[in-house]
């Protein structure tokens, strides 16, 4: 009887369980009709497409050539390269070459190694007095978006396809024998290599060097500067122009904006000017090399305002801003290499004893270990950084 009992009220408990149970589906049912519905929310982000970047082909072909470079056996230019003038510059312009890459290299493991937070930082370059030194700005900041460079050399135009010679070889050969053998242009040679039947300006070398350096040049045009110091397109011929490139590797778009301008005070261009206001400070490095000391006297006291004002950190040699100003405004320093005075072409006004005498007592001089500049042994690279700026 017992046995039969509790199996009667184990079945009316499971019974009520159940019935529980259901009950309780049925509401949740009935009062929430979504319950039984599930939502998957992907949280992936989606991935935009990469568009890969592609460079005018002529435009390219024709600075491999002057470059000294061999085109593919498909491209229409590739006759050019098969000649005895040309195989003969392409041999010519490879040993300059080296000579120059050897000097980079050594300019990109000081870049690597001491100045990585610098390089990071600076998305402009700012590069016053340079003519068409492209070489040292692109290795010492490789990753800016925007670089800045100026000269009185007019920006001319890019180079055209027609026959080239032995000639034309020459030419450009002697154009860039002083920067890839002496790390700089020489100012009144230029007015002359840069001036004549075969090369017409700066325009041409940009395009040379950046094809020595791997870039790929997507578009040369002729710019202007609004009085907001905007921007402006032109088709006619115009003292500034704007290169787009990029590094293959990279795929990255980069401009290079050329001024053809006068930095001397009484003939600064006011628009010039309003487009250096627009510069931001806190990405922009400005770089100085080899510019004849002009920043050591009164009559170029704007432009030297433009760099202390609107660059977070200066690269420069002695040639640049002087080691006093610095001092004097507060901003750190590292020196490399090493001082002792100004080549004879130059007054020994521009002799900095400040400089002297801190390269002659602080411990912290690091090695350069290539020419920078003017002086062939006695070679100085400062870095000098606002002093808000931290250096690694």
């Amino acid at each position: 009887m017992r046995n039969v009992t509790f199996r009667i009220v184990v079945i009316a408990a499971l019974s009520f369980v159940l019935a529980g149970c259901d009950g309780f589906n049925s509401r949740g049912a009935s009062q929430n009709p979504q319950t039984d519905t599930i939502t998957v929310v992907d949280t992936m982000p989606v991935e935009k497409e990469v568009v890969k970047l592609v460079g005018d082909p002529l435009l390219n072909s024709l600075a491999r050539i002057l470059a000294g470079i061999p085109l593919q056996e498909g491209d229409t230019l590739y006759a050019m390269t098969q000649t005895e003038e040309w195989k003969n510059h392409s041999a010519e312009l490879n040993r300059m070459w080296a000579n120059s890459q050897e000097t980079l290299n050594k300019v990109e493991a000081i870049r690597t190694n001491d100045l990585g937070d610098i390089t990071a930082r600076a998305k402009n370059v700012f590069y016053s007095f340079s003519g068409p030194d492209f070489p040292f700005m692109a290795t010492f900041f490789p990753k800016a978006e925007t670089y800045y460079m100026m000269g009185l050399e007019r920006a001319g135009s890019p180079i055209t396809a027609k026959e080239f010679g032995k000639k034309t070889y020459e030419k450009y050969q002697k154009a860039l024998l002083d920067l890839l053998r002496r790390s700089y242009f020489i100012t009144s040679y230029m007015s002359s290599d840069l001036h004549n039947s075969e090369i017409d300006g700066t325009v041409p070398i940009f395009m040379v060097l950046m094809a020595r350096m791997g870039y790929e040049i997507i578009s040369i045009d002729f710019q202007t500067l609004n009085k907001e110091g905007e921007w402006v397109a032109t088709e006619k011929r115009s003292p500034f122009v704007a290169i787009r490139f990029f590094h293959p590797e990279e795929n990255k778009e980069k401009t290079l904006y050329y001024l053809c301008t006068n930095l001397l005070d009484k003939e600064f261009d006011p628009n010039v000017q309003a487009m250096i206001d627009k510069i931001n400070p806190d990405s922009t490095v400005s770089f100085v090399k080899s510019c004849s000391y002009c920043l050591h006297y009164g009559t170029f006291s704007q432009i030297r305002e433009d760099i202390l004002k609107h660059s977070f950190a200066v690269v420069q040699d002695d040639t640049g801003i002087t080691y006093r100003t610095y001092v004097d405004r507060g901003w750190q320093t590292i020196l490399y290499g090493t001082y002792t005075h100004p080549i004879d072409l130059f007054s020994s006004s521009v002799y900095q004893k400040a400089l002297n005498d801190a390269y002659t007592t602080r411990k912290d001089i690091r090695p350069l270990g290539f020419r920078f500049g003017y002086n062939y042994k006695g070679s100085s690279l400062i870095v000098a950084l606002r002093p808000e700026t931290k250096s690694e």
